[in-house]
């Protein structure tokens, strides 16, 4: 039950995301790099995410860096700590994320293709990074697609971060 509620809230908040984009029926979320997904541009407010997302978040919490982070069925937000604007997202695979029309959920070897496309990605914490493109991806090593998480970002996010090591693909 509580699977197919959180399903039925996704295809909600797909349904928010594509008209507030101004698209009729594609639940299809674009990733514009270092700029945000779909209607959620970096350096929106809260209040603004609020009103394109169409509903408050379910938690609110604060990271190690004092940042506000917004937890909602199918994303987080999360807002700069000095200014409160939105500086990254978390997308999770009740979402369909596109980048350059791969969706990155589903696409057979999407990590070998963004390395290809970024150039110079690197590893670490966890994290498959792709500075060059604002994209960084978790978990995808997991069979569970229900696991991986795609995160977008500002530019600049993952610099001052010295453990990142050159990706070297399995």
């Amino acid at each position: 039950m509580y699977r197919m509620l959180a399903r039925f809230g996704a295809a909600l908040l797909l349904l928010a995301l594509s008209v507030a984009a101004g698209a009729s029926a594609d639940p299809t979320t674009r990733i514009r790099p270092y700029g945000g997904s779909g209607p959620l541009v970096f350096g929106m407010s809260p209040a603004q995410v609020h009103a394109v997302i169409g509903e408050q978040p379910r938690s609110t919490g604060v990271t190690k860096t004092g940042e506000r982070d917004e937890d909602y069925p199918s994303l987080s937000a999360c807002y700069a700590k000095d200014s409160d604007v939105l500086v990254w997202l978390a997308l999770t695979s009740a979402l369909d994320v596109c980048f350059q029309d791969m969706n990155l959920f589903t696409t057979p070897d999407v990590v070998a293709r963004l390395a290809e496309a970024d150039g110079a990605p690197l590893a670490g914490l966890g994290f498959t990074v792709f500075k060059n493109l604002g994209i960084a991806l978790a978990d995808f090593d997991s069979d569970q697609e229900s696991d991986r998480v795609v995160q977008l970002f500002q530019r600049g996010r993952w610099d001052g971060i010295k453990s990142l090591v050159p990706f070297a693909a399995p």
